[in-house]
Formats: structure tokens, sequence, C-alpha cells
């Protein structure tokens, strides 16, 4: 019995195989389709969700006006000062952690790269956030200054297969030395934070 529709059938799509091959592409293109828009709808709505702190992580926003009347403006920044007064004022508050991105020119070995992804960020960053290590110590790598971490696709870019841990890159126009103390996984492309150096933010503030 099966084996009869399978025959009549394929002995309608040879009939016209024009139309055949309209219909069976259209179903093709309409499944293709349909599976690309679950992918992207299943990505953007996994956002940030590796966070095993997640629901405990809030942003601070700011919002703003140039004067009485005016319209007001959000923000997806703040002052610098916010963090530590938060934590003093309001008990709930267990930690916080200062960011800030911005495009770095950095050297090393007299190469120039221009660099878009550059983060500095507290100490505090791991112990929030999870994002995991692959050399360097948890508690220590962003406590001093100058420190940097690189992510694990940039230690490869400007490394290759040595150990970039110990040395140094010259960062910004006043050729800072940083040097390396971590190594890390590259950012999942499913979370807001994006960066390619860590850099401690004891040296930008």
């Amino acid at each position: 019995m099966l084996n009869n529709l399978f025959k009549i059938s394929f002995r309608n799509f040879w009939k016209d195989k024009t139309f055949s091959a309209i219909n069976i592409l259209g179903l093709t293109i309409g499944l293709t389709s349909c599976l690309l828009i679950a992918l992207y709808l299943n990505h953007e709505l996994s956002y940030d969700s590796f966070e095993l702190k997640g629901a405990r992580i809030a942003r601070v926003i700011m919002e703003y006006s140039f004067g009485k009347g005016s319209e007001s403006k959000r923000g997806n920044f703040t002052s610098i000062r916010v963090a530590p007064i938060f934590k003093k004022t309001f008990p709930e508050v267990e930690a916080t952690v200062r960011m800030a991105k911005y495009e770095r020119v950095v050297e090393y070995q007299d190469k120039l790269f221009n660099e878009k992804n550059f983060m500095f960020a507290d100490a505090s960053f791991f112990h929030l956030f999870s994002f995991r290590l692959v050399q360097g110590n948890l508690n220590t790598v962003l406590s001093s200054r100058n420190s940097v971490i690189l992510t694990a696709s940039t230690a490869k870019k400007y490394f290759n297969k040595e150990n970039p841990v110990g040395k140094s890159l010259r960062v910004g126009g006043d050729s800072s030395l940083y040097q390396i103390t971590g190594v890390m996984q590259d950012c999942p492309t499913n979370s807001q934070i994006k960066f390619d150096f860590l850099a401690s933010f004891l040296h930008s503030v």
C-alpha cells in the first residue's frame, strides 16, 4: 500500500516537473525560514541565562534632563560614584561593580592595534558575573593597578601559543604599561557584556 502511494506521488511529480519543483522549493524555503527564526528567537531569549546570579543582579541606569520642563532621557550609564554610595546607603546591596568600555590603542613588540572593546572593571567583577578564567587567580587578577585580562581569542591574536600571563602591553595615548594577570574564555554571544580586554578600574579613577 505504502509502496503504491510512493509510486503515484512520484508519477504526479514527474508529470509536471516545473510545478513540482516550485512546490518543493517553496516548502524548503518556508521550513528553512521557520527554523532560522526559531534559532534566532531562542538565542535572543537566552541572553545572560548563563549568569548563575542573574536573578540577583540589577543594572543601574541614569535618567536626566537639561533644565526644567525639558524632556527627560535615559542612558545605560551612570556616575562612578554611584556604586560605593549605593553599597553604603542600601544594606540590600551585597556587592557592586563599575564597568566602562573605551577604544584604546594597544602596543606589543612595536606593533600597534586599535582595540574597540577595552573594558575597565572593579576587582569584584568575577564575583558577580559567571565569566570563567582559564588562567589567573580569581581573587587577584584585577586587584592591582594597571593589570589586564585577555580573552582567549585576544591572547591567541597577540601571543599565539605562548603563555601571556606576566607579560606586558602598552595601552593608550600615554603608553601605560599593563601587566597581563589572566586569560578568560571569550564572552558568550548571548551576553550583554562583551569585551576583548578587561583591565583594573583602579587605573581609570
